[in-house]
């Protein structure tokens, strides 16, 4: 596939998707793929259900993310995108230490609305090690995200926000 220059250099999904690595690592995406035109492996990204499983192999190939589920009707973000504001953000975290991205769990972030998928803190945990806090209105997307971090055995702390 063509790379995706529009995405941040460090981005992993820059040069599109390795469908050969991604099903090597999840076979049950291979319910979800299909052949483009060109000949390319490709998924129905109107279809849910495919864009959940790719979903899921990303985080897993690229995060070390073995579990990730989430609740039906649920907001299920597109994960290169949301791999871009991570990087944006250490870009921007940089720039007042001495252009050195910071690295670690001393560098603590809130998600605010982190929702039932955890994507931000999966992806800044496992692409800087940072610790985040999550917050969320919704009980149930907490009980998500709650599950992710069991199931990962990842310390990211969950909070319900009354208001």
């Amino acid at each position: 596939m063509a790379t995706k220059t529009e995405l941040h250099p460090r981005n992993q999904h820059r040069d599109g998707y390795d469908f050969a690595r991604l099903l090597a690592d999840s076979p049950e995406l291979a319910a979800f793929t299909t052949r483009n035109p060109l000949g390319q492996t490709t998924i129905d990204f109107q279809n849910a259900s495919a864009v959940r499983m790719l979903n899921r192999a990303l985080l897993k190939t690229y995060y070390n993310i073995d579990f990730w589920d989430i609740p039906a009707n649920f907001l299920c973000p597109p994960i290169p995108g949301r791999v871009d504001y991570i990087h944006y953000l250490a870009d921007l975290l940089a720039t007042d230490n001495a252009q050195e991205i910071p690295r670690g769990r001393n560098i603590k972030v809130l998600d605010i609305g982190t929702g039932a998928s955890l994507v931000y803190p999966l992806i800044g945990q496992s692409e800087y090690g940072w610790h985040f806090t999550g917050v969320d209105i919704d009980p149930t997307a907490l009980k998500s995200a709650q599950q992710i971090c069991k199931f990962n055995k990842l310390r990211i702390s969950l909070r319900l926000q009354n208001d």
